[in-house]
């Protein structure tokens, strides 16, 4: 039998994850596995690049490599009432001042588009819901697994970073003085691919703004369109806590820029434990 590249390396990688490696040093290979991709000749090529780049996103949510399942329905299953977060913990983020727009939450998980009689299936950005933003930067809470979008002016927000100016931080809500929390390590600010956004028409989720073709190709669309409308996409994944005493608890977190002292999101998420 012969494997691809990204089926190797995705092999290897879910191997470490299971074992106990952590989630920050394959936090952003399913990334690559999709640029691997790109160098495919056929679509059927790419489709296993991509599953192979989803076994590898299932295995850094779930625990030691156990997958569990999201997307299949309203990702709401046994979520608790989050409301907006308390002006105590507000009141501690200064936002920077950059809009945001096409602000949604929604869950990564599989999708279903028709062609004819033909059905396939994809993996994108389903469940999604609009969100408002108050403060001018305090976007929507978000329950476990679930993911916030948002896009802002591209020239804007690369001018607020000269070079890793931006981290995550997050808190305790019922105790932010206690500082931040070592739950999970991630610095990037996309979690989610093009291909992710630009869902296949024909699609079960009732995205219209869609395109046909392979992923690459399709994410490639969405990225012309976000470049043509000065965009740049931010998304965040409400990660579980892989703590051995992990519990669910509310978090307050922020995208902070170390150099000005301001946070260009803000919002209050869920921790749910990994297991």
């Amino acid at each position: 039998m012969n494997f691809s590249k990204p089926a190797i390396a995705a092999i290897f990688a879910i191997s470490l994850l299971g074992s106990g490696t952590a989630q920050a040093q394959f936090g952003g290979l399913s990334k690559a596995i999709k640029k691997e991709a790109r160098k495919t000749q056929s679509d059927a090529e790419e489709q296993a690049a991509e599953e192979a780049a989803n076994a590898i996103d299932n295995a850094i949510r779930g625990k030691k490599g156990k997958k569990i399942k999201i997307g299949k329905s309203s990702g709401r299953s046994g979520s608790v009432a989050l409301g907006t977060p308390s002006a105590n913990l507000t009141s501690q983020t200064q936002c920077a001042g950059l809009a945001l727009s096409n602000v949604t939450v929604g869950n990564l998980g599989e999708y279903t588009f028709q062609q004819g009689f033909s059905k396939e299936k994809r993996t994108g950005f389903i469940n999604r819901k609009p969100g408002t933003v108050s403060g001018s930067c305090i976007a929507p809470s978000l329950q476990p697994q679930e993911i916030l979008y948002f896009e802002v002016d591209e020239k804007k927000y690369k001018a607020m970073d000269k070079g890793n100016d931006f981290t995550w931080q997050c808190v305790k809500s019922d105790d932010p003085g206690a500082g931040t929390v070592d739950y999970w390590t991630w610095h990037s600010d996309q979690y989610l691919g093009d291909s992710h956004m630009k869902l296949h028409c024909g699609n079960d989720q009732g995205v219209s703004d869609c395109a046909t073709g392979t992923n690459s190709s399709r994410a490639s669309a969405y990225s012309a369109d976000r470049k043509k409308r000065g965009k740049y996409g931010i998304s965040f994944l409400a990660r579980l806590n892989e703590h051995s005493r992990a519990k669910t608890e509310k978090l307050y977190c922020q995208y902070y820029n170390k150099r000005t002292g301001k946070s260009l999101v803000a919002f209050e998420y869920l921790s749910a434990p990994a297991r």
